[in-house]
């Protein structure tokens, strides 16, 4: 069995060595986190990654990938502590497009075929029997450069 260590043990230690003791003033001494903040309770940089929504009966914690949805499923428990008597859903919302990046054309960045290979793909497209494959044929082979 191991001896446990009470408090009192624990602070004679602490003040006992200089660099100790100045670390422990150091951190009395810190401000305390805003209790108005939600976010406050995740490491830094998960709280970038999240955004909060109050819904109708619960919040929605919004990110942007599954992975940072399976980091914050290990932080819930402090979240919704401090957002009491609400429960939270994660939300994974995809992506997010950089400010001015969005486009009226939707398939503007799609890649584009060169002339000839959209006629190879558009030839090979018209020797389909299988309509699904020679829809998507036609499809790919629509995005040739005009000449």
């Amino acid at each position: 069995m191991s001896k446990t260590t009470s408090p009192k043990a624990l602070l004679s230690l602490l003040s006992g060595h200089p660099a100790l003791s100045a670390l422990a003033r150091q951190a009395r001494k810190a401000p305390k986190q805003e209790p108005g903040d939600p976010l406050a309770c995740l490491p830094p940089a998960l709280r970038e990654r999240v955004s909060l929504v109050e819904d109708s009966q619960r919040w929605l914690a919004i990110v942007e990938t599954s992975a940072t949805a399976q980091l914050l499923r290990f932080h819930l428990p402090k979240l919704q502590q401090a957002l009491p008597g609400q429960q939270v859903k994660i939300v994974v919302g995809g992506r997010r497009q950089p400010p001015g990046r969005q486009t009226s054309n939707p398939h503007a960045n799609y890649p584009t075929l060169s002339q000839e290979s959209a006629r190879h793909i558009q030839a090979l497209a018209d020797d389909m029997e299988d309509d699904a494959l020679k829809a998507s044929l036609e499809r790919l082979a629509s995005r040739g450069k005009p000449d």
